[in-house]
């Protein structure tokens, strides 16, 4: 894997300032904030939450960077929200993704289509694990399989999932350099971390679909702060 940091501080030194709002935070994890872009509602910016360590804040993002920009272009299908462009903003550095939505405009991630019952749950374990055989044949190695990674794109009844987040994996080292450059490697480590999420997941998604309010929403950002992920144990 190559990932050129000059290349992305140039692109984030070159860049108009986006400016950012709270008021439009849609999501959140332990290291990154996800924002609407104001200026181009079908783009979202992820930005670290703290901005003056922003490289360790963004590791995930500099991976999810590489599958778009070299695994994602060769492969027509690939489930993901594809990463555009680094950005300057005034929370930080962030990374501009496509946002998935459905045929109103509007992003329903699989935690609300459970919680409405508009999959059951055995219908969203199968979608999810069409979405990891696409990976294999992709090469793409996702690592965090939350409930909340999934946005349906398009009209409902097609029961299209994208992944909108961990679809990589989440550190920068030797290993995932290895990873990343081997198909056979990365549908071995999709599959892997599947299988040892998957019983959280299908708690989790139980929980949901049968109206338990404690699950029918992701974590506040205070909570997500200390690292806790969509999955609630």
């Amino acid at each position: 894997m190559y990932i050129s940091f000059r290349e992305i501080s140039k692109q984030i030194s070159n860049s108009k300032e986006v400016i950012l709002r709270d008021a439009n935070i849609l999501s959140y994890g332990s290291n990154r904030i996800c924002y609407l872009d104001e200026t181009n509602p079908s783009k979202l910016i992820k930005i670290a939450r703290h901005p003056e360590n922003w490289k360790k804040d963004h590791r995930q993002s500099f991976s999810e960077w590489y599958v778009s920009k070299s695994i994602a272009p060769v492969n027509t299908d690939c489930r993901i929200s594809l990463c555009q462009s680094w950005v300057r903003t005034n929370k930080g550095p962030g990374l501009v993704v496509d946002r998935i939505v459905d045929d109103h405009g509007q992003s329903i991630t699989l935690r609300k289509l459970l919680f409405k019952r508009e999959l059951t749950v055995n219908r969203a374990l199968f979608l999810i694990e069409n979405i990891i055989y696409n990976f294999s044949i992709a090469g793409i190695p996702a690592s965090d399989f939350n409930i909340d990674n999934f946005v349906i794109e398009g009209e409902h009844a097609n029961n299209k999932l994208v992944m909108i987040d961990g679809f990589s994996p989440k550190k920068i080292n030797l290993k995932t350099n290895i990873i990343l450059q081997s198909k056979v490697l990365s549908s071995c480590y999709t599959k892997r971390k599947w299988r040892q999420t998957k019983p959280r997941f299908t708690y989790c998604a139980q929980k949901v679909y049968a109206g338990d309010y404690c699950f029918a929403a992701a974590v506040p950002l205070s909570d997500a702060s200390s690292g806790t992920s969509g999955i609630k144990k």
